[in-house]
């Protein structure tokens, strides 16, 4: 029987609530942020910046094995889905130029097949509350080779023939669909290509000449390779991920992107009000914003994001209240003590 989009969503589903049902701890003995990195084996560079004040912009193990290359934070990752906090920047810009006039549109004001698109809105895509089941699983292991056009027409059959997950805005399912489809709605509104449109609104204004589209084979000097349990990885069709995950970039230019959303002036008032959601009540509780999630670890409020790609694990975390910030970029793929190591870092230096 041919196994479904939906149904291996609901088998990954299952897998991760069993892995995350014992409560994250901080991890005991802290001595320093550099021994606490060495101890759980970080392979890639990090930024730890306090205010204006570097306070760690380190590399740790090898970029490259064969070449002896060790890691530096001007090298270029793949950053996996920290992708989604450009690509919530770009419906924000879709808005800013009035080719969308409010995140509660729904899909079907823009494709009118799309099964059950009238109930699905452009917030509940950018917060994963669409009910739209996960791809990547079902197009990873198949042999065909696919556009986002074509895991776009997946999606749509999926949908009319298994439905949604969930009625839309009932609940959370963290969904690589949902920033597909918002990718390919910035070219259909844009004219552009999904990453033209960035390079215009986002990395040009910005002065992010290392961010931009991943290709599938990593080659050139300037590049971190990915190493999954010691053995370079193969190359990825990073045309899957497109704007769920394709990316690279820099410490360097993500530091200028964490900047910029804490800032004034790339970004106004009410954009921040839309785009960060106010935090829970209670520590390490998370709310999604769009493509940002709230949290508030040891009482400091924390804007982050993190990814995993083939080869590599990476986090983006926002300090807003004292404009310091957490960036780090693993070419590791699946590094597991990312998150605890995020809060323990957060517990000790901040």
């Amino acid at each position: 029987m041919k196994t479904t989009i939906k149904q291996l969503f609901i088998l990954v589903i299952i897998a991760l609530v069993t892995a995350c049902s014992d409560d994250d701890k901080p991890i005991p003995d802290y001595t320093t942020a550099e021994a606490l990195l060495e101890e759980n084996g970080f392979q890639g560079s990090i930024l730890i910046r306090k205010g204006n004040t570097d306070f760690l912009r380190k590399g740790f193990g090898m970029a490259d094995a064969q070449e002896n290359i060790t890691n530096d934070p001007g090298l270029i990752y793949r950053i996996g889905s920290v992708t989604k906090t450009f690509t919530a920047m770009g419906l924000a810009a879709l808005k800013r130029d009035g080719l969308i006039d409010s995140y509660d549109q729904t899909i079907s004001d823009f494709d009118d097949e799309f099964p059950n698109g009238d109930k699905i809105t452009l917030r509940h895509l950018l917060t994963h509350y669409s009910g739209i089941p996960d791809y990547t699983s079902a197009v990873e292991e198949s042999s065909i080779f696919f556009t986002p056009n074509d895991i776009y027409d997946l999606l749509k059959e999926s949908a009319e023939t298994d439905g949604l997950l969930f009625e839309p805005g009932s609940q959370f399912a963290y969904s690589n669909s949902n920033y597909l489809i918002l990718g390919l709605l910035i070219e259909a509104l844009s004219d552009m290509s999904y990453h033209e449109y960035l390079q215009s609104k986002v990395f040009g204004p910005l002065g992010m000449e290392n961010t931009g589209k991943g290709e599938n084979e990593i080659e050139g000097e300037n590049f971190a390779k990915g190493y999954l349990n010691g053995v370079e990885v193969a190359p990825y069709q990073m045309q899957i991920a497109y704007s769920a995950g394709d990316l690279i970039s820099t410490i360097g230019d993500l530091e200028k992107w964490a900047d910029a959303m804490m800032g004034d002036s790339f970004i106004s008032a009410p954009e921040k009000a839309e785009i960060f959601a106010e935090p829970h009540s209670e520590d390490n509780f998370f709310t999604p914003g769009l493509g940002w999630y709230t949290i508030k670890v040891d009482g400091t409020l924390i804007y982050n994001h993190g990814g995993n790609i083939d080869g590599f694990t990476s986090i983006i975390a926002l300090l807003p209240e004292t404009n310091s910030m957490i960036i780090m970029l693993s070419n590791q793929d699946s590094w597991e003590p990312i998150n605890e190591v995020l809060d323990a870092l957060i517990i000790n230096e901040f």
